[in-house]
C-alpha cells in the first residue's frame, strides 16, 4: 500500500466518522455535536497549515550549503547567458 493510498484511506475513514457524528449516529453530547463537531474540518485544515509552516521553517533552518551545486548552477547560468547573447537577445 502506497503512502497516498494510506492517506486516502485515513481521510475516507475520518470523513465517514465525521459524517456519522453530524448525522447524530455517534453518542456525542449536545454541546459537542452542535458546536465542536461542525468545526473539526476547519481545525484540521488550520493544524495542517501550521504543520506545513513549521516543517518548511525547520527545513530552511537546517538546510545544508552545497558549494558544488552553487558553482554548477552559476556555470549553467553563464552558459545560458552566452547562448542568449549568441542569439542576439539583450540581457540586462
Amino acid at each position: 500500500m502506497t503512502r497516498a493510498q494510506r492517506i486516502g484511506a485515513f481521510a475516507v475513514i475520518a470523513g465517514s466518522v465525521w459524517v456519522l457524528g453530524m448525522l447524530g449516529w455517534l453518542p456525542l453530547s449536545e454541546t459537542v455535536q452542535g458546536e465542536v463537531w461542525p468545526a473539526l474540518p476547519l481545525l484540521v485544515l488550520v493544524l495542517l497549515g501550521a504543520y506545513a509552516f513549521i516543517n518548511i521553517g525547520y527545513n530552511l533552518l537546517v538546510f545544508r550549503e552545497c558549494p558544488e551545486a552553487y558553482y554548477e548552477l552559476m556555470q549553467e547560468v553563464q552558459e545560458a547567458k552566452d547562448d542568449l547573447r549568441a542569439k542576439n537577445v539583450d540581457i540586462a
